[in-house]
């Protein structure tokens, strides 16, 4: 009995302690990835595989966090914002500038995400000079603190500045990894598209904050801006988040970004950096200014239409599998924006699922990319072929994410692109006839590019000698292969969470706010 009593004590006593940790396991989850880069500088640069083992550490760590805040989550799934942190200075009672965080359906799965993708940058550049590890491993790090920060704050200038915080270590990290003289090129045009729209955004910014005192999402959103005012502010915030999607013309950046950066700031860049803009979208955009949104909704559509038919013309005229693979992006990102204003709730999970869809697809073919680029030295089309005779794990790999790029049945893009192209039917036919069109090139282009690499004969010379997976590649696609058949065979119970947080979105602006050829567009 005595023993029993004992045990029953230490489980209480366990019990209590990890409810102690669950209310602090956002500034956990936050300063765990800033703890490992300050704790990595400390480690001789000569001790590489301490530096490799600690930094995988560190987001393994993180993405432990990230799961068990989802298992929370999932609990009390009505709660609008749980474990929200934060801090605020006011001055003579007029400046008040706060910054929070929070996660609620929105954020959440954005936050498992990143945690997700980030150990598998960890174990795709392990092979790195070992010059570069470690300042490597310390701007992952840093810009995991960036992005995980951004993805949870709910107050407007902290999200102005955690979004470009991120700038900086993706800047490096593209110098440092990148294997030829035009990464840097390609860094500064990330840099300089990226400053442009922060530019336009910033005014916005700061004439709110004048106006209200606050930053705060919630105080912002109380305001009800007259419809003049919200048109003249669409720009502003607009701008700076069609940078990241990215959309046409402000694209330009991103295959040369994607095609010049290592594996593992492409499989970043994919799959969490371009989110930044359809979150920002989301999360302050569309609730600040809704009357702005319906009013220009119609320029942003037929935008969308010509970027998505463009974009897939283009990528079916490229000969680099890199590129390709980063025009494909462009593409989907652009429906994914069309669904996004469609102003439903259909188009809103749509849209959403196919931004966490393209997050698993992308950084997968990047994966794939890597493994051919490391073994062959060229990512040019004309030299790659027949890897299916030599690499039948690899042609494997490939298959199934190919699969879900074109977004066959039983895949996540395919349940994405098929709610966002029901949510465009129930706005205009010809939308949804000009979308299918840039579906059906997508499969056109991904099965081309993936039959040039498998099928037919080698056409390079070092084909015959080239090896297949080895262990720690085939670990990276492994997490990737399991949220993609998890979120395609059983996508209900995330389109039942993103759904339940629509309301915060919806627009509330009056139809007589509304000129009439926009309510006959629509």
């Amino acid at each position: 009995m005595v023993i029993s009593g004992s045990l029953c004590g230490r489980g209480a006593y366990l019990l209590q302690q990890s409810s102690m940790l669950d209310s602090y396991l956002l500034a956990v989850l936050l300063m765990l990835p800033l703890v490992g880069a300050i704790s990595r500088c400390t480690i001789s640069a000569n001790a590489t595989y301490t530096v490799r083992n600690r930094c995988l550490l560190t987001t393994r760590l993180t993405l432990l966090c990230s799961l068990r805040m989802w298992n929370n989550y999932i609990q009390d799934s009505r709660t609008p914002f749980q474990q929200v942190v934060g801090f605020s200075i006011s001055w003579n009672g007029y400046i008040n500038i706060g910054l929070e965080f929070g996660v609620d359906a929105l954020s959440l799965w954005m936050v498992l995400l990143t945690c997700a993708i980030f150990p598998l940058s960890v174990l795709c550049s392990w092979n790195l000079n070992t010059l570069i590890i470690k300042p490597f491993r310390i701007l992952l790090l840093v810009l995991e603190t960036s992005l995980l920060a951004a993805f949870t704050c709910v107050d407007l200038l902290g999200f102005y500045v955690l979004y470009e915080s991120a700038l900086l270590p993706m800047f490096l990290l593209i110098n440092l990894g990148g294997s030829r003289p035009r990464k840097v090129r390609a860094a500064y045009l990330l840099v300089l598209y990226t400053l442009v729209g922060s530019l336009v955004r910033l005014p916005c910014v700061l004439i709110m904050f004048l106006q209200t005192g606050s930053t705060s999402r919630e105080l912002l959103v109380a305001q009800n801006w007259t419809p003049e005012v919200q048109r003249v502010r669409f720009w502003g915030l607009f701008l700076a988040f069609a940078v990241k999607v990215p959309r046409m013309p402000v694209h330009l950046w991103l295959p040369e970004a994607h095609v010049e950066a290592s594996t593992a700031g492409s499989v970043l860049l994919a799959g969490v950096l371009l989110k930044l803009g359809t979150y920002g979208f989301l999360r302050f955009r569309f609730p600040l200014l809704p009357t702005a949104t319906i009013y220009y909704g119609p320029l942003v559509w037929t935008r969308c239409l010509i970027a998505v038919v463009y974009a897939s013309l283009t990528t079916l005229r490229q000969v680099d599998l890199k590129k390709l693979v980063a025009y494909s992006s462009v593409a989907h990102r652009n429906l994914l924006v069309l669904g996004l204003f469609t102003r439903s709730d259909i188009g809103f999970a749509g849209g959403t699922f196919l931004r966490m869809a393209h997050g698993i697809s992308s950084p997968a073919l990047f994966l794939c990319v890597g493994a051919l680029y490391d073994r062959a030295h060229t990512k040019a089309l004309k030299y790659l072929g027949g890897a299916a005779t030599t690499m039948p794990i690899f042609s494997i790999r490939f298959f199934f994410f190919s699969l879900c790029n074109r977004a066959l049945p039983l895949t996540p893009n395919f349940v994405a692109e098929f709610t966002v192209l029901c949510s465009i039917f129930s706005r205009n036919v010809t939308a949804l006839i000009v979308s299918l069109i840039g579906v059906i090139r997508s499969a056109a282009y991904t099965r081309w590019a993936y039959a040039r690499v498998v099928h037919g004969m080698p056409k390079f010379w070092a084909m015959n000698v080239w090896a297949d997976l080895n262990r720690r590649e085939t670990h990276c696609f492994i997490p990737l292969v399991a949220l993609a058949l998890w979120w395609g065979l059983k996508p209900a119970r995330i389109l039942d969470m993103l759904t339940a947080t629509g309301w915060y979105w919806q627009s509330t602006a009056r139809p007589l706010d509304m000129p009439n050829w926009v309510n006959l567009a629509l």
